[in-house]
């Protein structure tokens, strides 16, 4: 099977995947309970019955769950998300161009992060096993690992912020500070495009604790794997015929051992996507950041079903996608991969 038709076929089984979680989240969404008229309108919902019974027509509320999900799936395939109540009726799709560029921002900088952190101390950490760095580096990714990604964030925003002064609470940037243009919707790429310096700045100071909170939970599990997975290959047949024909140990550990020991980390790189973003509903919360996680935790809030339903449509399509990356680079690593 060639690259292409391997790309093809996961595309295709990613449309099943797609429908599942829209039918999944579709019913617990719609489980949640209480009456979204009330949560949509609140007060004006027993003050203007009409505009409440309006809504209620409008939006099939009164209908059966699967005469709902009709009328969804057939918005959905016209591209209408539909409107979220939580940002005053505004169009999901709308809410989505406004929030998303902003969690590409901090997970973007959380992966890189995670993945150069990871790696850097993993090759240490396997490179001199058992010594005091190793152990220290130990402790380190364990304390990460096992604090959730709220609690990182509060410590980094007590340090860095209460004690130290050095990086912003919260928010994408000086609010003082003119914004770029619109021309990729990423606001920091647009600076850098526009030349606006000023903000750029301004975005990568406000940027920085966000990403932080994120990688510090993941980047110990590629430390750990990589560990792991190093001491295998080093114990492999290949690597004591590449020491037999006389390569130094330093060579035999990056060129031969390093680079087989990265599958494992390509692997664990389509989860950390994954990992981090579930995290930014907290994180962005935590620092008041205008992405997409903050606009999950309203949504659930305010029981708003086209929210909750286009923001996990756009992280599932995320985590595909990621999956699919991932699988693609298993052959630009080892090219005796086949995919199959």
């Amino acid at each position: 099977m060639n690259t292409a038709s391997f790309i093809l076929r996961r595309l295709f089984l990613a449309i099943f995947v797609l429908i599942g979680v829209i039918t999944i989240t579709f019913i617990l969404s719609h489980s949640l309970g209480g009456n979204p008229i009330v949560a949509w309108l609140g007060k004006s919902a027993s003050l203007h019955p009409a505009l409440a019974k309006a809504y209620e027509i409008k939006y099939h509320l009164n209908d059966p769950v699967w005469v709902q999900y009709y009328y969804y799936i057939v918005g959905l395939l016209q591209g209408n998300l539909g409107f979220s109540p939580s940002r005053g009726f505004v169009p999901v799709t709308t809410v989505i161009a406004q929030t998303l560029p902003y969690t590409i921002q901090i997970a973007f900088f959380a992966i890189v992060i995670s993945i150069i952190l990871g790696v850097l101390l993993g090759v240490i950490a396997s490179r001199y096993r058992h010594s005091v760095a190793d152990k220290s580096i130990r402790a380190f990714y364990l304390w990460g690992i096992s604090s959730p990604s709220f609690f990182i964030a509060l410590v980094l925003l007590i340090v860095f912020t209460f004690e130290f002064h050095i990086l912003p609470s919260g928010g994408a940037a000086n609010p003082t500070i003119t914004a770029p243009k619109n021309i990729t919707y990423i606001p920091m790429l647009d600076s850098l495009i526009e030349g606006n310096w000023a903000y750029f700045g301004s975005a990568l100071e406000h940027v920085i604790l966000p990403s932080m909170a994120l990688a510090l939970g993941t980047f110990g599990v590629v430390v750990r794997v990589l560990r792991s997975s190093m001491q295998d290959v080093m114990r492999a047949n290949y690597i004591r015929t590449a020491r037999a024909k006389g390569l130094n140990e330093r060579s035999v550990f990056f060129k031969h051992g390093l680079r087989n020991a990265m599958i494992s980390v390509i692997t664990l790189s389509s989860l950390i996507v994954t990992w981090l973003i579930t995290g930014t509903i907290f994180v962005e919360n935590i620092f008041s950041y205008p992405g997409m996680g903050q606009y999950v935790f309203t949504a659930l809030i305010a029981q708003d079903y086209p929210g909750i339903l286009a923001t996990t449509i756009i992280f599932a399509i995320i985590i595909i996608l990621s999956n699919l990356t991932a699988d693609i680079l298993y052959v630009v690593v080892d090219p005796q991969i086949r995919l199959g």
